[in-house]
């Protein structure tokens, strides 16, 4: 086979080059255009952001991980490469405030976070009394509520339906779990 001329060779890298950098450039407007926390959340940007979060670059810990929530058997599983990781007990929502279902991405990380009364909109700082424990990490909205999963003061409750729609977990589950997913990591919730 013969070789392909020197300007042709050339022409080939600039073109291939090119095509990558349109290419770069285009995936970038996309992550910009759609990954914007401030603004207000629709159901359907999480279903457009599916095919930008399968091609994020991942680190080997969080490769491969989902999240499945079992609202009736009242547990969470991480699963790693389609292998069950861990299963906690959790609380869920109470009757008319309850866990959304359905399947979701996590959006939001927080440590120490600041919890705001859902009725009262009093703000407890971070420390025991805060219900939301020592890490957030969230996925969804109903009307002006952030849904998410969090630690809890009040451990004596997990397994029971209590909260005002977020997964509640012990203490040290939601810190475990919490080292094992980042933004973008998929979470489903079942009946």
């Amino acid at each position: 086979m013969d070789a392909p001329a020197p300007l042709n060779r050339c022409l080939m890298v600039l073109c291939y080059g090119a095509a990558g950098l349109l290419a770069a450039a285009t995936w970038q407007d996309q992550v910009n255009s759609r990954w914007r926390f401030e603004a207000p959340f629709e159901r359907t940007r999480l279903i457009r952001l599916v095919p930008i979060i399968t091609q994020a670059p991942e680190t080997l810990i969080t490769a491969n991980t989902r999240v499945v929530i079992s609202l009736s058997r009242r547990r969470l599983a991480l699963y790693q490469n389609d292998d069950l990781r861990d299963e906690f007990p959790v609380a869920i929502g109470q009757d008319d405030w309850e866990t959304p279902k359905g399947e979701f991405a996590v959006r939001d990380m927080r440590t120490d976070p600041i919890w705001q009364h859902p009725i009262t909109k009093e703000a407890v700082g971070p420390g025991p009394s805060n219900p939301l424990g020592s890490r957030w990490i969230g996925f969804a909205l109903q009307g002006q509520y952030h849904i998410g999963i969090h630690g809890t003061n009040q451990e004596t409750l997990i397994g029971e339906a209590v909260s005002h729609g977020c997964v509640r977990m012990l203490e040290e589950d939601i810190q475990t779990l919490y080292s094992h997913i980042k933004i973008g990591t998929p979470i489903k919730v079942v009946p």
